[in-house]
């Protein structure tokens, strides 16, 4: 079943492949297919640093693929700068959507590429329940956009926010472990775990009234910063509680089944010991994947001179609370899923 559920999967792979590199006629803007380049002429700039950038202007050639041009040759201009951030670095065979006289790179066929690597390799590690991870993060996303829909409707955002973990602590932990006591503690434990988190969350903020965070980062926003940041921090949290609460349900489930009479005191051991071992690999996770989003401006800032300590003041204050409560939950979830999971795993188990 393995075998045909896996060969079902490359063949939609490619099926799917093949069709997105070929829908060049559901695009109303014009599509062409590059078949040469030229480069016209190339300059260096420099800045008040000494850091210098070559910048390149071009000429594309190449067929249009679809509209009522579609088989004719067409000829444009471009720029592009050695560092690629606000151009598209083109290369001959690829596809370019045309918007009057802007040019990017037509990506939907790497968009699929990548996701059904994605699907088949989590298939060939996770077997069924790994597809079901990704069916959960499918679903969890539409029920993300639909807060979005129901905060824009009026309604408050920390309540809608508020909702969604139950939802989403619910729906991944259900299709993770199937509808048992093991992912009943582990739901439980996380609800718990976030209630106790915002609630200390909260007793920071009304004491410190956000000093300390610098909400650069958000100026384009129209709504109050603070309105948007508890729940972009039980949001971003959220994850991590998780995978702490079914990692210790999980553990405390198969000390059980292993051995029925064991106590209590020797499970809250255990779990205590994992708790360890777990706390600083997720506390970790958390860091480096907050510290990754900001390493683009990180090498920006350094690069034209900016202090460290100044920029981290200045514009990652915001990051590092993301992570510090993400930590936070990451530490307060152990012992309460713990508790959690001996008490309703235990009962009946003999």
């Amino acid at each position: 079943m393995k075998k045909v559920i896996g060969a079902v999967l490359v063949l939609l792979a490619i099926a799917a492949l093949i069709f997105v590199y070929n829908d060049d006629f559901m695009y109303s803007q014009q599509i062409m297919k590059i078949t040469k380049i030229e480069t016209v002429s190339e300059q260096t700039s420099h800045n008040s640093l000494g850091l210098s950038e070559e910048h390149y202007t071009k000429k594309i050639s190449g067929v249009i693929c679809n509209g009522k041009n579609k088989g004719e040759q067409k000829e444009m201009m471009y720029e592009q700068t050695y560092s690629s951030v606000v151009t598209d670095r083109f290369r001959t065979g690829d596809k370019v959507i045309i918007d009057g006289t802007e040019i990017q790179l037509k990506r939907d066929f790497y968009i699929v590429l990548i996701t059904y690597v994605f699907v088949i390799l989590i298939y060939i590690v996770g077997s069924y329940k790994g597809l079901l991870s990704v069916a959960s993060v499918i679903i969890n996303s539409v029920v993300f956009y639909i807060g979005l829909k129901l905060y824009i409707g009026g309604l408050n955002l920390m309540f809608v926010c508020s909702i969604e973990v139950i939802v989403f602590a619910v729906l991944s932990l259900m299709l993770a472990g199937g509808v048992n006591k093991k992912t009943l503690s582990a739901v439980i434990s996380v609800i718990i775990s976030s209630i106790v988190m915002m609630a200390l969350l909260l007793i920071v903020v009304k004491t410190t009234d956000y000093k300390g965070i610098n909400f650069m980062e958000l100026s384009f926003l129209t709504v109050p910063a603070e309105d948007i940041v508890l729940p972009e921090l039980l949001i971003g949290s959220v994850g991590a509680v998780m995978d702490v609460a079914i990692t210790i349900a999980s553990s405390m489930s198969e000390l059980i089944d292993k051995n029925k009479d064991i106590s209590e005191k020797d499970l809250n051991k255990s779990a205590k010991e994992i708790g360890k071992d777990i706390m600083g690999t997720m506390s970790n996770v958390l860091f480096f994947t907050y510290l990754c989003a900001g390493l683009p401006v990180f090498v920006l800032a350094m690069r034209n001179g900016f202090l460290m300590r100044n920029y981290i003041a200045s514009n990652f204050s915001l990051e590092l609370a993301r992570f510090l409560t993400g930590s936070i939950g990451i530490v307060i979830t152990i012992p309460i899923s713990a508790f959690v999971s001996i008490k309703i795993l235990k009962r009946g188990a003999k």
